[in-house]
């Protein structure tokens, strides 16, 4: 089931239709198209994120978590 908007069905407009001419599987399809452009705008603000610069108030709690990963541990 691909993207249907256009200007006609603008993407966001509810349109309802009736039991009688869904064909089979019609919510699954509407699911599955919903849950793959969610994921795909996810992956595209995931991968935003590692571009933005660091605030300057956390570098310092950055290196202390780094510093505390690669010190060596001590098993007794």
């Amino acid at each position: 089931m691909g993207r249907v908007a256009s200007k006609d069905w603008p993407e966001g407009t509810c349109v309802v239709v009736p039991d009688t001419q869904r064909p089979d599987g019609f919510w699954s399809n509407i699911q599955t198209e919903q849950q793959e452009r969610i994921n795909t705008t996810l992956r595209d603000m995931y991968a935003e994120l590692g571009c933005l610069p660091l605030s300057p108030s956390l570098t310092p709690l950055i290196r202390k978590i780094e510093a505390h990963w690669e010190a060596p541990t001590l098993h007794g």
